[in-house]
């Protein structure tokens, strides 16, 4: 159904770089004003009608910024899209904005799920991270009218030296709240993210490893972004051959599960979830530029949010045309071309490590994944 060689499985689109927040890690150094030059009503009708050139199944749709909800016509644009049979989903930090009149009319327009982020389950620390007092009790309020009113809900939490040890609290709020999905994303040092908020790599194997045991033991169904290891981790414990050794930060993470009970999981429909459309993401090995691609708020297209080389701008190509031809995505739809132990890792297809990390760090975004521990089997022997 996807050759992701031929077409992406998932577009995330920086609706406005436009935000009233000023996040420590935002890679968009959002503003919070909107650029004269953002994609018209029109140009993004016109977007969406790119979309379908890549033929049905159509490609996932998110639409994030910046704040998308700093746009009137967000209800039009997303309604456009759900019409023409995309299905579409936006996600958001905790914005006064999002009214519970405003989600009715997202739920209207046809969205099929919203993600909100919450990266701590307080106001000290998630506050903190957002720059902006209150938005804390606005992310828990947002998500409550959503339930209310009946629209599927996703937790967005990035993983930083910040909140590492807050995770499992986050995670209850993320059951209290019966959310479909929690979305941990790895922070990249891009925007104003710094080297120095990363966890180490033994610090993310040790997070990966306790996603693991939550989408074991909780109704809660996980997946990583700019940590595709998660993959690989899953398999080695699926198959009872993990053998890296733990660090301490996962015995400390890992204790807030007692209690828990291996359950069966519930098949979650959406936009996401551990569901046939994420099966098909983990089998496929989709990372930046591999299946999915980013496109900014004046149309620049990227291989994701992090990696910011331009491939070029639907102002002047097409949305295939850009990724069946650009060098960079040639490059990173093939993962023989990684380079270092990614590039002789048997786990290379299903994984590949963050491109965007690897460029952030190296400036070669076929670079190896710099926060990976695991060493292929080809160097080992």
């Amino acid at each position: 159904m996807f050759d992701i060689t031929k077409k992406p499985f998932i577009v995330f689109w920086e609706l406005t770089r436009a935000c009233m927040l000023a996040c420590k890690h935002c890679r968009a150094k959002a503003q919070k004003k909107r650029h004269p030059d953002e994609l018209t009503t029109e140009e993004a009708y016109k977007v969406v009608d790119q979309l379908k050139e890549f033929g049905e199944p159509y490609p996932l749709l998110v639409i994030t910024g910046g704040d998308p909800l700093m746009r009137d016509d967000v209800f039009d644009i997303i309604e456009y899209a759900s019409k023409n049979g995309i299905r579409t989903a936006i996600a958001f930090s905790g914005t006064k904005l999002a009214t519970k009149q405003k989600l009715e009319k997202l739920k209207e327009a046809g969205v099929a799920r919203i993600a909100i982020s919450l990266d701590g389950s307080n106001p000290e620390i998630h506050d903190y991270f957002r720059g902006v007092t209150g938005t804390f009790e606005t992310s828990l309020e947002i998500l409550e009218m959503a339930k209310e009113i009946g629209i599927s809900r996703q937790i967005n939490t990035t993983v930083t030296t910040f909140n590492m040890l807050d995770l499992p609290n986050i995670m209850r709020i993320g059951i209290d709240y019966e959310i479909a999905l929690w979305d941990v994303f790895f922070i990249v040092p891009t925007g104003r993210a710094k080297v120095e908020y990363m966890p180490s790599s033994q610090e993310f194997e040790d997070v990966l490893n306790f996603l693991y045991d939550v989408s074991k033991l909780t109704p809660l169904n996980v997946k990583s972004s700019a940590a595709t290891h998660l993959r690989r981790v899953e398999q080695m414990r699926d198959r009872g051959i993990y053998d890296l050794p733990h660090g301490e930060l996962y015995y400390k993470l890992r204790s807030k599960l007692d209690g828990f009970e291996a359950k069966p999981k519930e098949i979650v429909s959406g936009a996401y979830g551990r569901s046939l459309a994420d099966g098909i993401r983990r089998m496929m090995g989709i990372t930046d530029g591999r299946g999915m691609f980013f496109i900014s708020h004046v149309g620049e297209v990227y291989p994701s949010g992090f990696l910011p080389i331009q491939a070029g701008n639907v102002r002047e190509k097409s949305l295939k045309e850009i990724y069946m031809n650009s060098k960079i995505f040639v490059e990173l739809k093939n993962p023989d071309m990684l380079k270092g132990k990614c590039g002789v890792c048997e786990y290379r297809r299903i994984c590949g490590g963050s491109r965007a990390r690897a460029y952030a760090m190296t400036g070669d975004y076929l670079a190896e994944e710099p926060r990976c521990i695991y060493v292929p089997k080809k160097l080992r022997q």
